[in-house]
């Protein structure tokens, strides 16, 4: 399914621009893949994979909706809309590479920028290969706000002189020296809904939440419940305007 894709990736990044080739810091040339290929997986294996290596990356057994949730600053899959249904069925294997010179340069990028050049990289795929043609409007879509619940906050202050670390699976949430902002975007995937975070709470924080998966009800508390009882925070229903963006040309790739 769509949603922990979207939650892992939302875990490992953050936001982007709309432009589809991103600039480096360190240099005026934008950075672009030098060789894109992308062919029809047609196994009947629902998993899907994804490897970078020193000069690009592979995806395997990949749909191009999870390509777009990397492409663009989304947190919730209702901020993509307009595209034909074939984009949640059909898989593929792309794999793109860089020169030597373009390694090196994304390599020395860091937090923002970073970010920022790995949805251009994306773009560029869907631009190159599948014709992607898009605009960006603001709609008021459901959210979640985020607040402290009756009970007040329920986690304990990180010690300063250890790094932080997080980690996100199915069901469980940990972070050391984690931020409360942190928690809502990663979580945004999950529940389907971009989180704002209304709490108002700064620091950092040891993070312990474990929940039930989708498709696992039977094992332990909803996300909703477990937000609650073992963190002090709850998830209020509201509407909220964001950027959306709304695809207006995709079409299947010629195989190579």
């Amino acid at each position: 399914m769509a949603r922990p894709l979207l939650a892992s990736f939302v875990a490992f990044l953050a936001f982007t621009s709309p432009s589809v080739l991103a600039q480096s810091e360190a240099t005026s040339k934008p950075l672009t893949w030098d060789v894109i290929s992308v062919k029809p997986n047609r196994s009947l294996d629902t998993s899907s994979s994804m490897r970078w290596n020193t000069d690009g990356i592979e995806f395997r057994n990949m749909t191009l909706h999870g390509a777009m949730l990397n492409a663009f600053e989304v947190r919730s899959e209702s901020q993509i809309t307009g595209y034909p249904s074939w984009v949640n069925s059909e898989r593929f294997d792309i794999e793109a590479k860089m020169d030597a010179e373009t390694a090196a340069a994304y390599r020395a990028l860091k937090g923002e920028a970073s970010n920022k050049q790995w949805h251009a990289f994306m773009q560029q795929i869907l631009d190159e290969r599948f014709g992607l043609k898009f605009h960006i409007e603001k709609r008021d879509l459901p959210v979640y706000n985020l607040v402290l619940a009756k009970q007040g906050l329920k986690v304990k202050p990180s010690a300063q002189d250890e790094k932080g670390s997080s980690l996100m699976g199915p069901g469980k949430y940990t972070a050391h020296r984690g931020q409360v902002g942190g928690l809502a975007l990663t979580l945004s995937g999950t529940v389907g809904r971009v989180i704002l975070d209304k709490t108002g709470v700064t620091g950092e924080y040891d993070i312990d939440l474990t929940w039930a998966p989708d498709d696992q009800p039977e094992a332990g508390p909803s996300i909703f419940s477990a937000l609650q009882d073992q963190l002090g925070l709850k998830l209020e229903p509201a509407k909220a305007p964001l950027d959306v963006v709304v695809i207006d040309h995709l079409e299947r790739p010629s195989e190579n």
